[in-house]
């Protein structure tokens, strides 16, 4: 799943809400930030393992996200904010330990992993020098033959 980035403070209403008196709704049913998924599936797989332990989940999609226009405002890619109620904060907190200790670790890369990565750019530069070379000389009989078929070069360019 990746690592999940902390809330963003930038956004209007993070961090803790003002405390409230109990008539007004202090009474830790309000919404607070828990953590940012960095797309919408992440968000969608965190919201599911928090509902399956009982804490109800509200999202918000980053719709500044750049090229969120072109998905029509919702760019399924864009960072979502999970929130949760005050009151179920710390068990929210302790589902999500628990989501990262139950994964193995990835393992650290190895000299293997490097010598694929570097046997992997050199193929990449080995067929883009190649295919510059193909269509460069398609070009160039290309412009020949049309020289010939037309007559317009002079007998020197021939």
């Amino acid at each position: 799943m990746g690592t999940l980035a902390p809330p963003r403070q930038d956004r209007v209403g993070s961090g803790p809400p003002p405390s409230q008196p109990e008539s007004l709704g202090g009474d830790g049913r309000g919404w607070v930030d828990l953590v940012s998924a960095r797309n919408d599936i992440e968000a969608h797989l965190l919201t599911g393992r928090l509902n399956e332990a009982g804490i109800e989940t509200s999202t918000l999609v980053d719709r500044g996200y750049p090229g969120a226009f072109l998905y029509g405002g919702h760019n399924p890619w864009a960072q979502v904010a999970i929130l949760v109620r005050r009151m179920d904060l710390e068990a929210a907190r302790l589902v999500l330990a628990e989501i990262a200790f139950e994964g193995p670790p990835s393992p650290p890369p190895g000299p293997r992993d490097k010598v694929r990565r570097r046997r992997g750019v050199a193929l990449w530069w080995a067929l883009a020098i190649a295919l510059a070379l193909l269509f460069t000389g398609l070009g160039f009989a290309q412009s020949l033959e049309r020289c010939e078929q037309a007559g317009l070069c002079r007998s020197s360019d021939r």
